[in-house]
């Protein structure tokens, strides 16, 4: 007898219902335990905030904090655009040219391996003090992950198919959109999702080095007062922009790749 689709689909339901429900239980029971340690052994707030000290920060503050967060998401989706498009550009460029791929990414291994805080202040210098400045070093950091997996998947469509559209006399331009692209979708979204947290990462970094605005200059300008639960405050909104961006990034993968399981 063959399996009924509607009953696995609610069992899959119910399970991913289980396992969110599961998640949900397992953070708060790490909240409580914080705001417990926090309470019974009179940590001071410099040290370790209480949740609650956090989200009181978060209430009295939250229009500027707003201000700043829509700043640095201003800045990493910015960045995460421009970066993803330069890096699916130069991702097609070494797929299709072996000898650009052997030219190039030893210089894009290096280049990845340099620290984000070595390279800010030399694109603030280039870029200036604005938001130009913010949006390369998120460029900058959201380059390199989506060329490697552009090149990765178009240079892992099966070769039985591939030449199938050489016995069909297909055109280079046919085979790339509806043989090496499709094939590289599921590489690009797994460095779009990095890139999502990449791009908010590179946007605070920059802020630390120069900036009077954003999450970044928050999280500074807390330190050097030492309000640490303002500071705390911030690093939650940085999250989550970090967690909104890649959710979004994942159902617009579940939209477009219908096909994958």
């Amino acid at each position: 007898m063959a399996a009924d689709p509607s009953a696995s689909s609610r069992a899959l339901r119910r399970r991913g219902w289980r396992t969110a429900i599961s998640s949900v239980l397992v953070y708060a029971a790490a909240i409580a335990l914080w705001q417990t340690l926090v309470d019974t052994r009179g940590i001071p707030a410099y040290v370790l905030p209480s949740p609650l000290a956090i989200l009181d920060a978060m209430a009295a503050d939250s229009g500027s904090l707003f201000y700043h967060a829509a700043i640095t998401l201003s800045e990493a989706v910015a960045g995460f655009i421009i970066g993803s498009a330069l890096g699916a550009l130069l991702g097609i460029v070494l797929a299709y040219s072996q000898l650009a791929a052997w030219t190039l990414l030893p210089l894009l291994v290096a280049a990845n391996a340099i620290p984000v805080v070595a390279i800010a202040p030399i694109l603030i210098l280039w870029f200036g003090y604005g938001i130009g400045s913010k949006v390369a070093v998120t460029a900058f950091l959201s380059f390199f992950s989506l060329a490697i997996s552009m090149m990765r998947g178009l240079n892992s469509a099966d070769r039985i198919h591939r030449d199938v559209f050489r016995v069909t006399a297909a055109t280079g331009w046919q085979t790339f959109l509806k043989l090496r692209l499709p094939s590289a979708m599921p590489y690009v979204f797994v460095g779009l999702k990095l890139n999502a947290t990449f791009a908010v990462i590179g946007a605070i970094v920059a802020e630390f080095v120069q900036a009077d605005r954003g999450l970044g200059f928050v999280i500074m300008s807390s330190y050097r007062t030492l309000a640490m639960p303002r500071l705390w405050a911030a690093m939650v909104a940085s999250a989550l922009i970090g967690v909104s961006f890649y959710g979004l990034i994942v159902l617009l993968e579940r939209m477009i790749l219908r096909w994958k399981p």
